[in-house]
């Protein structure tokens, strides 16, 4: 196996292929990895150690070395498929970021808003271009799109998260209106009905996180909020948002958010925050008017 160049993906071959109706790829084994995209669902079959998955909805199959399978591609209709065969030492090491591509399902539903599509695509692009660093560029793209594939991978099932019980709706505006309250999960549970220990079970299942973690996101948005409004002492927001105490307040937000709550109003003193309007109709899978700092080069 080749080194990859400063720790990227090494990128064999790419493609985007539409193969005829009821072609059987037989078992096979292959020595690297596999990412393949199926943009529309059919009922074409991957067998993987003999276990069968129909690919009935848009789909990527993650295919690693040595394990047996092979396609049994639909019957009735040709299928169109977008693949590229590539080594990663990353996944080699067994590396906790893609630790979820390497036990984890071999089929993976294309979620809303993935991009994980639009990066392989541009990947077929610049292969056919392959104008100057494009095996740099396929690299970064590929390890881009594991690494979204990863943490997808560790979310519940889309449908799962759609389908929310009316008690969790409940439970969950039921924070957002008593955010300055001293709230605990036992207070949020009994709007249900249920136990605490089904209220977590639910809960987490539904959302994809437990309910303290969610009670503590909920206030450090209203937070933020408060922040970009510019009229709030950190004293004041953090009471406003049910922590009661600025110093916790300030502890949690700079371990969560990876910068001081002082720091953070200090930069939405920026004159483009001062001007911000409220946000209606917006379509962003985000909350809008918020800051997000990735990396703080603020000494």
């Amino acid at each position: 196996m080749a080194a990859p160049e400063d720790g990227w993906p090494i990128v064999h071959s790419v493609g985007d292929i539409v193969i005829k109706a009821g072609f059987v790829l037989d078992a096979r084994t292959i020595e690297d990895y596999e990412l393949v995209y199926f943009p529309v669902g059919t009922d074409t079959v991957y067998e993987l150690e003999g276990k069968p998955h129909i690919l009935n909805d848009p789909c990527f199959v993650f295919t690693r070395p040595d394990e047996r399978h092979r396609y049994c591609f639909d019957k009735e209709k040709n299928v169109r498929h977008l693949f590229v065969h590539f080594d990663y030492e990353v996944l080699r090491l067994t590396d906790n970021r893609l630790i979820s591509l390497l036990h984890d399902r071999a089929v993976h539903p294309v979620r809303p808003n993935s991009l994980i599509p639009d990066l392989i695509r541009q990947m077929l692009r610049i292969s056919g271009k392959q104008s100057l660093h494009w095996k740099r560029r396929l690299s970064v793209l590929l390890a881009a799109a594991l690494e979204e594939l990863s943490a997808s991978a560790d979310q519940p099932p889309e449908d799962t998260l759609l389908q929310v019980p009316i008690q969790i709706t409940r439970a969950i505006a039921y924070m957002e209106e008593h955010l300055d309250e001293a709230l605990t999960i036992e207070d949020i549970a009994r709007q249900t009905g249920w136990s605490h220990e089904h209220f977590t079970r639910m809960f987490r299942a539904s959302v994809g996180m437990t309910p303290k973690r969610a009670l503590l996101e909920h206030r450090l948005k209203r937070a933020e909020q408060l922040m970009l409004n510019g009229q709030w002492s950190v004293k004041q927001i953090s009471y406003e948002v049910g922590f009661g105490d600025e110093h916790h307040f300030s502890k949690t937000y700079k371990k969560l958010r990876g910068i001081s709550a002082s720091d953070y109003i200090q930069q939405c003193r920026n004159p483009i925050f001062r001007h911000m309007a409220e946000s209606a109709g917006t379509e962003a899978p985000y909350t809008v008017n918020r800051h997000i700092v990735v990396n703080n080069h603020i000494k």
